[in-house]
């Protein structure tokens, strides 16, 4: 970029408006193929990923402190401009804003039968709806160094929410979303790749004790409710994290930072 980007101070300008509604309305962001980042790391983290931006903002304060890093990238085909700071705080969700925004299009996500393939790691998480959960337990896989992991009817991983719990990590790890676990399952049976059904009752194997297969998905229910018994039933095993005390179960994104690092352990 060799000057300074336009500047936008009107809350009704057109990309000001898309950023809002694609920050608010997940149906937005699938009929548009959008979503929104904010926040210089996150921003930096996907544009070194190599995800493309439809529009990038800064604030007059986060231009001046952030955008060496940004203007690096090639932003031939991204509208980049500035916002009042006023206008600026109105787009913010973040109680510390750092004046950096974009519009990024949803990248291209693998068929089942791509992602998991023999010999891989893979975490399921079936109804998940927590976004903390959901971005915290992608970074986790993404520390991990895991093969992928699909989201079956779950919340939504474009929401802000669960991006910003990513923290960059969506745009370094294999995603695929389905609307039914079924066809997850029989990806990896397809793919001799075994399937383990966390659950907190019953009769399961303790995973410090496990001996697990050279491919293998951890599946993960509802923070709630767990997995439901259909799901537990049609997994290959079940396994369960041993509680200590009066304590019947942990956050999901705890069970599944431990059962993952189990799998990875035991391979």
């Amino acid at each position: 970029m060799t000057q300074m980007p336009e500047k936008l101070t009107a809350r009704d300008n057109s990309a000001v408006k898309l950023y809002r509604k694609l920050a608010r309305s997940k149906k937005e962001r699938y009929r548009e193929g959008l979503f929104v980042l904010e926040g210089h790391r996150l921003v930096t983290d996907a544009l070194r990923s190599g995800a493309s931006f439809t529009h990038l903002f800064w604030t007059e304060e986060g231009y001046t402190r952030w955008n060496q890093e940004t203007i690096q990238a090639d932003l031939r085909e991204t509208r980049c401009a500035l916002l009042s700071n006023e206008l600026g705080t109105d787009l913010s969700q973040t109680e510390h804003s750092q004046g950096v925004y974009a519009i990024c299009r949803m990248p291209r996500q693998p068929e089942l039968s791509q992602l998991i393939r023999p010999g891989g790691i893979y975490a399921v998480l079936h109804q998940l709806q927590d976004p903390g959960n959901a971005g915290m337990i992608l970074r986790t896989a993404d520390a991990m160094g895991l093969d992928g992991v699909i989201y079956s009817a779950s919340c939504d991983i474009y929401s802000p929410k669960v991006v910003r719990a990513t923290m960059g990590s969506l745009f370094r790890v294999p995603v695929c979303c389905t609307a039914a676990l079924e066809p997850v399952l029989e990806a990896c049976r397809e793919a001799g790749v075994e399937s383990c059904a966390a659950v907190v009752s019953g009769a399961a194997e303790l995973v410090g004790q496990c001996q697990f297969a050279a491919g293998t998905a951890a599946v993960i229910g509802n923070e709630g409710n767990g997995l439901p018994a259909e799901a537990i039933a049609a997994c290959d095993r079940r396994i369960t994290i041993p509680m200590h005390g009066t304590i019947e179960s942990l956050n999901a994104a705890m069970a599944a930072g431990i059962i993952l690092w189990e799998i990875k352990r035991g391979r």
